[in-house]
């Protein structure tokens, strides 16, 4: 049985490549996969570590296409959430993932320490 399947819902977490890259997220539906990649469509976010508050959709719908080799972190979200709905709610000191109804999931620990 395949641990990704069409239809699920993921957040995922961009590997940085450098100390001083912005964090980024992707939250969005699994259109296609197979073993090596899968194709997603939904929405990124960035956290930029000059905000102290909020964080808005850095861009419009997408579809991208993640290798499962390439060292993002990929987290299985409920299957019934719809990622138009999805917000990052930033504060000095935390970070959520919310659909503003049931889904409230922590990312605190990606904040940038300093």
């Amino acid at each position: 049985m395949p641990a990704l399947k069409d239809g699920d819902r993921v957040l995922i977490v961009d590997r940085k490549l450098f100390k001083d890259d912005n964090t980024r997220f992707f939250v969005g539906v699994i259109e296609e996969y197979d073993d090596v990649a899968v194709r997603v469509r939904g929405y990124p976010f960035h956290l930029s570590p000059y905000e102290i508050s909020g964080a808005e959709r850095h861009g419009d719908e997408r579809v991208r296409v993640v290798s499962l080799f390439a060292g993002d972190l990929i987290y299985l979200l409920p299957r019934d959430l719809d990622p138009n709905k999805v917000q990052l709610r930033r504060s000095p000191k935390s970070l959520m993932l919310t659909d503003g109804e049931a889904l409230s999931v922590d990312l605190s620990e990606w904040l940038m320490r300093v």
